[in-house]
């Protein structure tokens, strides 16, 4: 994906990927912490820049 494009969100993925939303946020968290994901409050989660 591009740098600073949103991914779907949480719910988004609930339902496309069947999967519980637990699953999905650990998913995202884990994105996170690797540096490959950041969410903005109220906005959403977008891919990070390449450093």
């Amino acid at each position: 994906m591009e740098p600073n494009r949103a991914i779907p969100s949480e719910q988004r993925l609930v339902q496309e990927y069947g999967l519980a939303r637990s699953t999905v946020r650990r998913a995202i968290a884990v994105l996170a912490a690797d540096g490959l994901v950041f969410t903005v409050p109220q906005r959403g989660t977008f891919v990070t820049p390449p450093q």
